[in-house]
């Protein structure tokens, strides 16, 4: 490998000045540096980064710390963030955590080792995250609680208007029962989609159940065993909505094997508008998540936050985004079976 030292030598110059001409000191003279650029290039020179940043206190990256980004929206967020940093000129380095708050520590830690720029921390854990202040380092959060009292900066889906949104969608539909099968209760999205469902039924009058309610693990056979259970329950939903478009298949599935028609006995409502959800069959209703619109907020605020050393005003600021009602084919108007009363048994002892 070409070092300093090794165009120093061809150069005929000492590697000091070398080095100042290759990070385009203006003490060194224009001449001298554009000759020392071509005698490094002709041989194949390539800097090193790591001792250029650790020397200039930047590393012009940024950390993202991620539940999975194999996930179809972890991954968009993903590709969100790392187009925004593009355009500040900052590259990303990524850590999965699989949502374990060890992980998510020794990750934080790792990055504030590397002196990183920021880190952008996109989970939805409700762990509060008391100890990233304490590195210093810039951060912002997506779909993240926080409890630390410094100002910062949350990026969001806006959760209690999906949950909120899907349910009166279901209750436009003249749906009255209307069961709800959420993601882990210790989820923040899941907390916040509830309270939305929670608030819709409310708003219309409609009794909330509890023997509605369960919570499944983002996977699909969690929605098929939950749906199971309300499916052969005494007083079983005319619909369910899903936390996710993962249970919500698993919803169907259950449904066909109760011998339930989607959406013609029983309608199913997903949330996230995962690929899948286009090719599913039925094709899945569900509510959009703008995740590459989020990663892309994201990295402008933390990029601004680099800029600038601060906040906006100084404050807080949580920044939502709203998704909307995909309407498909696992969805559709209730309508009331008829009653038909026994005819009356004619006495022909009288």
């Amino acid at each position: 490998m070409v070092s300093i030292y090794d165009i120093a030598k061809a150069a005929g110059m000492s590697a000091a000045t070398v080095s100042r001409a290759l990070a385009d000191n203006p003490k060194i003279s224009r001449a001298s540096r554009e000759r020392i650029h071509r005698i490094a290039e002709e041989m194949g020179y390539r800097p090193n980064l790591l001792a250029r940043n650790f020397r200039q206190k930047s590393s012009s990256m940024i950390g993202l710390i991620t539940d999975d980004v194999s996930d179809e929206l972890s991954g968009m967020i993903a590709k969100g963030v790392e187009q925004a940093l593009r355009e500040h000129g900052f590259t990303m380095l990524v850590r999965n955590v699989h949502h374990d708050s060890d992980n998510e520590q020794e990750a934080i830690d790792y990055f504030a080792d590397m002196q990183m720029d920021g880190v952008i921390l996109a989970d939805s854990t409700l762990d509060a995250l008391a100890d990233v202040p304490m590195t210093k380092l810039p951060f912002v959060l997506i779909n993240r609680y926080c409890s630390a009292e410094e100002p910062i900066s949350i990026v969001c889906t806006d959760d209690f208007a999906g949950g909120y949104d899907a349910t009166e969608y279901l209750i436009k539909l003249n749906h009255r029962k209307i069961a709800f099968i959420n993601g882990p209760e210790d989820w923040y999205s899941s907390i916040r989609r509830l309270t939305g469902y929670t608030e819709a039924l409310g708003k219309h009058d409609i009794e909330y159940r509890t023997d509605y309610v369960k919570h499944g693990d983002w996977f699909e056979d969690s929605g098929y065993r939950l749906a199971l259970e309300l499916f052969r329950s005494e007083d079983p939903p005319t619909a369910v909505f899903a936390a996710n478009d993962m249970m919500a298949i698993g919803v169907t599935d259950a449904a066909r094997e109760c011998g339930l028609r989607v959406p013609e006995d029983v309608s199913v409502m997903g949330y996230d508008d995962r690929t899948i959800a286009k090719y599913a069959r039925p094709r899945l209703t569900t509510i959009s998540l703008p995740m590459f619109e989020v990663g892309m907020m994201a990295g402008h605020a933390l990029c601004e936050m680099i800029a600038t050393g601060q906040l906006p005003d100084g404050k807080s600021e949580r920044l939502l985004v709203r998704g909307q009602v995909i309407e498909r084919d696992t969805t559709s108007q209730y309508m009331a079976k008829p009653t038909i009363a026994p005819e009356p048994t004619q006495d022909f002892n009288k």
